[in-house]
């Protein structure tokens, strides 16, 4: 749906197309609200359309790269939370394995650190850190934050699998704003229950096979 077609559908839902109640601009403030919220419940799985990369950014300092440089490097399309989801070391020419913060501690073993043939990266403090230290120029690809919907004919950027639950927690916080906490509740509770339905067919459907088990 265009972002005229979202506002014309949530008028209907409130029973107020004229907006003599909600405004346009409530509306969407509201519509931007859901998406973030649905962006930051549903499975990584569903965001293909928010899937960037960018390529061929120098890492520095001991091979690290900060994300706080993010508005230069990637422009407007911030990562989403969780949002990195793998990083290619072109200097070694090697996909890197992604480690969680808390187990950095491991690599100290010589068996476990990063070397040119098995680069390791991991994110803390939005600093992206690489070893081994000869990596100094990276690939990242990542979650971009969605488009902000607007009030004309550009497409919601999220799948219309999802657009669905986006009119729904946005109609949910409306009632709220309206004091009509029943028809909130209900609303919020159909999105929360599209999502989480989605979340637990991806578990059932995701690919299985070498590399696949036992990733979120």
């Amino acid at each position: 749906m265009t972002g005229n077609e979202m506002l014309s559908t949530l008028g209907l839902r409130l029973e107020d197309p004229a907006e003599s109640n909600f405004t346009q601009t409530a509306k969407l403030d509201a519509l931007n609200i859901a998406q973030r919220s649905v962006v930051n419940l549903v499975h990584n799985a569903y965001l293909v359309e928010l899937q960037t990369i960018v390529n061929d950014k120098t890492a520095s300092a001991g091979s690290r790269y900060s994300t706080s440089t993010f508005s230069n490097a990637f422009g407007s399309a911030l990562p989403i939370r969780n949002g990195i989801t793998a990083i290619f070391d072109e200097t070694n020419d090697k996909w890197c394995t992604m480690i969680e913060p808390g187990d950095v501690k491991r690599l100290e073993n010589t068996y476990l650190s990063g070397s040119a043939a098995n680069p390791v990266a991991f994110i803390f403090d939005e600093t992206i850190y690489i070893q081994p230290t000869s990596c100094v120029l990276i690939d990242v690809w990542y979650i971009k934050a969605p488009t902000a919907i607007a009030a004309n004919g550009t497409e919601c950027e999220l799948n219309v699998a999802l657009q669905e639950s986006i009119l729904d927690f946005a109609e949910s916080q409306l009632w709220k704003m309206d004091n009509k906490s029943e028809r909130a509740s209900i609303a919020y509770s159909n999105a929360i229950n599209q999502i989480k339905a989605l979340n637990e067919r991806y578990q059932v459907e995701k690919p299985k096979g070498i590399g696949t088990q036992g990733r979120a």
